[in-house]
C-alpha cells in the first residue's frame, strides 16, 4: 500500500464509522456492536474492501454484513458528499475474523495457564484457592 492508499483507506474507515453512528438507521445494524476494523484500497482507488467486526453471534454478524452490503450504494453516496475524490470507491464489505480469532487464542492460552496452575498446586499439595506464600528465606 502506498501512502495515498493508506490515507484514503483511513478516511473511508473513519467516514463509514461516523455514518454508522449518525446517518444509517437500518435495524439490522447495531452501531454499538459493529466496528470497521480496516479498509484496503488498491492503487487505482476504484474499490475499497471494508472489513467489519460485529461483537455478537454469527447470525448477528451475517445480518449486519447483509445490511451493509445492501446499503453500500447509499453509503457511497453519503461518502461522496463528505469528501472529494475523482471517483468514490465501490465498497465491498467483508467480515473480519482476525479480531475474533485473537480473542479465541487468548481464551485458549488462559485455559492452558489455568490447567498448568492447577497441576502445580496439585503437585505441591496446596489447595487451589490458597494464595502463594513467600517464605522469609527467599526474600533475603
Amino acid at each position: 500500500m502506498t501512502r495515498r492508499t493508506q490515507r484514503v483507506g483511513n478516511l473511508i474507515r473513519n467516514t463509514i464509522g461516523q455514518l454508522l453512528l449518525t446517518k444509517l438507521s437500518d435495524p439490522r445494524i447495531d452501531p454499538v456492536k459493529t466496528s470497521i476494523t480496516r479498509v484496503e484500497v488498491p492503487d487505482d482507488l476504484m474499490t475499497a474492501r471494508v472489513y467489519i467486526s460485529v461483537m455478537g453471534t454469527d447470525a448477528q454478524q451475517k445480518r449486519t454484513l447483509e445490511a451493509l452490503t445492501h446499503a453500500a450504494g447509499h453509503i457511497q453516496e453519503l461518502m461522496m458528499r463528505q469528501f472529494s475524490l475523482r471517483h468514490t470507491p465501490a465498497l465491498e464489505f467483508v467480515s473480519d475474523t482476525k479480531f475474533k480469532n485473537t480473542l479465541e487464542t487468548y481464551a485458549i492460552i488462559e485455559r492452558a495457564m489455568q490447567e498448568i496452575r492447577q497441576k502445580e498446586h496439585a503437585e505441591q499439595g496446596e489447595p487451589e484457592d490458597a494464595p502463594d506464600q513467600v517464605s522469609a528465606e527467599t526474600e533475603e
